[in-house]
């Protein structure tokens, strides 16, 4: 180990740092945790920032830059801590200081869409406009959440109505549609192909969480014959029982998109992102809001194949819900059944003998 050290300090600066610089993020972590001289390189912001622009483009624009410089979040390196990790099904990490309030104003989402290993769309939203359009009142109390980065209004050429949300397609649309690629192709191409980072910061705390589950959960065909495609990606939230009753709630990010003739870069429709409790309700204003400040504690993983596990032990969870919800309500109408048929029989009883 005394060699290896001794020819990193035979190094130039310039040569070593350079080397450094062409580590990701993980690597570059470990490295600085072997000696002095790598700790010491690896403490330089200009790398950090380097790297959090080649993973999210969206760190780069004027906007972002802006508002992570007046975050106390201190540093790039933190930043990347925070962001790389995706959220894993389990317990939060309770905060020192539990807010009572969270504003929707302290919030920014910093949005990159990844097709064919290339990004494709790159988005800073500061804010959550619903909160401020719309009266603060009732968007606390009954306005359901859902936060729009993007979504196209109706045109000829999109054939897209934002307000009704549906896809017009007409006869010759239906007749386009390329034969030679089936429904299942097209799925698994997107699939394989479509990544999405979410990152959710809170600009008040200096705290950053990703919120998308970076592969697809979810792919379908929204038309038979469209080439319209809904793609859900998220992540699960573990909350108090005093905000929601089951104490999980799930971050759905949905993109829409449509597959072009030439096989090229989808179009995208909407990008949106909402939140749900484990019986698939969407939860309004104020209680998103919580949910969001929850997701900064919770615990976090690289592992691949553990956020998978999550996703799969909180739909084993919500299909046990609805199992018991549907036995319920079965007990429920065979008891009313059952009383129907009393009063019934009672009633001709008294019809026929008194």
């Amino acid at each position: 180990m005394e060699h290896k050290v001794c020819h990193f300090k035979a190094l130039n600066g310039d040569v070593l740092a350079d080397i450094i610089g062409r580590f990701d993020g993980s690597t570059l972590a470990a490295a600085a945790c072997t000696c002095s001289d790598l700790r010491d390189i690896a403490r330089d912001q200009s790398l950090w920032r380097q790297l959090c622009q080649s993973t999210w483009p969206s760190t780069a624009l004027e906007e972002a830059q802006h508002i992570l410089s007046s975050s106390p979040i201190g540093s790039f390196h933190k930043f990347y801590a925070n962001s790389y990790p995706l959220l894993l099904h389990g317990e939060c990490v309770k905060s020192q200081e539990p807010q009572t309030h969270v504003s929707a104003s302290q919030f920014a989402s910093l949005v990159d869409l990844y097709y064919r290993k290339e990004c494709v769309l790159s988005k800073v939203l500061d804010g959550i406009p619903q909160a401020v359009e719309d009266d603060s009142s009732r968007w606390n109390s009954n306005f359901p959440f859902k936060l729009e980065l993007l979504s196209l209004d109706y045109d000829e050429e999109t054939g897209f109505d934002n307000e009704l949300g549906y896809a017009y397609i007409d006869d010759d649309e239906e007749r386009r549609a390329p034969p030679s690629v089936s429904v299942a192709e097209e799925g698994k191409e997107l699939e394989q192909e479509l990544r999405l980072s979410w990152v959710l910061l809170d600009k008040k705390n200096g705290k950053a969480v990703n919120l998308s589950s970076w592969k697809p959960m979810l792919v379908q065909r929204r038309w038979p014959l469209s080439g319209e495609y809904v793609i859900h990606f998220g992540s699960i939230v573990q909350v108090d029982e005093g905000l929601l009753s089951h104490k999980l709630a799930m971050c759905k990010i949905v993109i829409r998109c449509k597959l072009t003739e030439s096989g090229g870069c989808p179009k995208w429709r909407e990008i949106s992102m909402h939140i749900e409790d484990l019986m698939g309700v969407i939860v309004g204003g104020s209680k998103s809001l919580m949910v969001l400040n929850h997701a900064l504690d919770c615990l976090r993983s690289t592992n691949h194949h553990e956020v998978k596990q999550g996703f799969r032990q909180y739909e084993k969870q919500k299909r046990e819900m609805m199992r018991k919800k549907e036995l319920m309500e079965a007990l429920i109408e065979g008891f009313s059944v059952s009383i129907e048929v009393a009063i019934f029989v009672t009633i001709c009883y008294i019809y026929l003998f008194l």
